[in-house]
């Protein structure tokens, strides 16, 4: 089964300063497909140049052009209309619900570290943290 890979993953995998850089590099060895979508592509940009990680605009592209090219690797649309996606109760959640309503339209799990999103009932079934020991 292919997994949508969540922002958190990516940033993780991407960056060697990251404190899950090595279980996700290793995690990602055994993978033979992931996704990745704009929203989570545009999340690991955003998240790559704040001060966390200082990252440039090109630096991060490349980390990501990288990512896009290796084998598996496949794009999905955001495609779901917003209104059939769960309802939540905070907004804090409405991406992390579109990314599991998404994962789950197109018979993908969503690859997370967000503990948050694990405890999800709407999240049940779908993410997971694919470094959790």
């Amino acid at each position: 089964m292919n997994v949508l890979l969540d922002v958190n993953l990516l940033l993780a995998y991407g960056w060697q300063h990251h404190p899950f850089h090595a279980s996700c590099s290793d995690w990602f060895g055994e993978v033979s497909e992931f996704a990745l979508c704009p929203i989570t592509e545009l999340g690991f940009l955003r998240i790559s140049m704040s001060p966390a990680f200082r990252a440039s605009y090109e630096g991060a592209s490349q980390v990501l052009d990288a990512l896009k090219a290796r084998a598996g690797a496949c794009h999905l649309p955001c495609d779901v209309p917003v209104g059939e996606m769960p309802q939540v109760s905070s907004y804090k959640d409405t991406t992390d619900a579109y990314l599991v309503h998404l994962a789950r339209h197109h018979s993908c799990r969503l690859a997370t570290l967000d503990e948050g999103i694990l405890n999800k009932r709407w999240a049940s079934g779908i993410a997971y943290n694919p470094v959790a020991t």
